[in-house]
This record gives structure tokens, C-alpha cells and sequence, in this order.
């Protein structure tokens, strides 16, 4: 609430008599996922547990039967943060996300 004020009326500081409040650029840049399901895949890590059986046999072959088996034993995905800030540096958009940089509050 206080870094909204200071930032919206373009304050950089307030000082007091026992703290001083300043609004700072925050040193790394953030992503933030605006629609999950319209990052790519290439953006995201996925985890998943497969049975030996079934990796072993990847492993050689991949036919579309195997395929479905292997893409039933995904449990989670989730967006990758570092690959979309990489993306970014080469001025790439990625679908979904946004990375811009943030401001934080520091009491002093």
C-alpha cells in the first residue's frame, strides 16, 4: 500500500523522524505468469514419474501408443521462470508470460 502511494505520485522517498521510506528498482527482473496453459511446453518443467519399464522402452522406441502412456504419467507443470527471463534477453515474447521489473519497499 505504501509502495503504491509513493510510486503513484512518482515520491522516491518520505522521511520521518525515526525511518526514512524509499521506493528502490528491485536488482533482478520477475516473471509474471499472466495465462498458464499459453506458456509453451519449451518454458516449463515437467515433472513426472515413470516406471522403469516404461523409460527403458522410450528409450529405444517411441511409438504413439508409448507416447500416451508417457504423456498420462505427467504430474505437474509448471512455468520456468529462468527460461523465460533467458527468452526475454534475447527479445523473445513467450505466450502467457510477462517479465518486467519490479519495486520494492526499503525501510532504513
Amino acid at each position: 500500500m505504501v509502495l503504491y502511494y509513493l510510486l503513484s505520485r512518482d515520491l522516491k522517498k518520505i522521511e520521518g523522524y525515526q525511518f526514512t521510506l524509499r521506493a528502490q528498482k528491485n536488482s533482478q527482473d520477475s516473471v509474471r505468469i499472466i495465462d498458464e496453459a499459453a506458456v509453451p511446453k519449451s518454458y516449463c518443467r515437467i515433472d513426472a514419474r515413470i516406471d522403469g519399464v516404461v523409460w527403458e522402452t522410450v528409450l529405444s522406441l517411441l511409438p504413439d501408443e508409448l507416447a500416451k502412456t508417457l504423456e498420462s504419467s505427467v504430474q505437474e507443470i509448471r512455468p520456468n521462470a529462468d527460461a523465460i527471463k533467458a527468452a526475454a534477453m534475447r527479445n523473445e515474447q513467450v505466450p502467457g508470460a510477462e517479465v518486467r521489473r519490479g519495486s520494492h519497499l526499503r525501510v532504513a
